[in-house]
């Protein structure tokens, strides 16, 4: 149990190592949290050969909370960011674009929660806050036109790795 709690700890360090890295830093008054904002990155110029798109590293599935058989499929980069959704049952793929991120370092375990806005056919549809605490992912969707909340949790039963994490699409 001592060597899984120091992974996770050691995996959450380099994940965090690596948005800082990437993010710049805005440190509120209480120092326990933190909020970056993602900067447009640089774009590749027209003459380069080929465009560097973020591929996906691994896939976390969900469940949500109140009907199971509801669930979303989330893919994220080598560096933990999310990008895109998938719905259980859909042909098409949903892109992410990252707004923010928080940390807090007030409990257990680290928490970063990430926010993103879903962007279904270039425009904005809906909003996704992904929280991560431990060896635990959530999901929290709001529909912009509904305002109808939904909620998600990892599916730890559709791991394929030990970290709770699949390196193949959930479906």
């Amino acid at each position: 149990m001592k060597a899984n709690s120091t992974y996770i700890l050691t995996f959450l360090s380099f994940l965090l190592l690596v948005n800082c890295a990437q993010n710049e830093k805005k440190t509120t008054p209480d120092t326990t949290k933190t909020e970056t904002t993602t900067e447009a990155k640089d774009t590749i110029p027209n003459n380069s050969l080929e465009e560097k798109v973020a591929e996906p590293d691994h896939y976390i599935c969900y469940k949500n909370d109140e009907k199971s058989s509801m669930q979303i499929s989330i893919a994220f980069d080598i560096d933990a960011n999310a990008l895109y959704v998938k719905y259980k049952g859909q042909k098409d793929s949903i892109p992410l674009q990252n707004i923010k991120e928080d940390y807090q370092d007030s409990g257990a375990y680290p928490t970063i929660t990430q926010f993103y806005d879903e962007l279904y056919e270039g425009k904005k549809n809906g909003t996704y806050e992904l929280t991560h605490s431990g060896n635990w992912d959530y999901a929290t969707y709001r529909n912009l036109k509904s305002d109808k909340v939904y909620k998600f949790t990892i599916d730890h039963d559709m791991t394929v790795t030990g970290n709770g994490y699949r390196t193949t699409p959930c479906f």
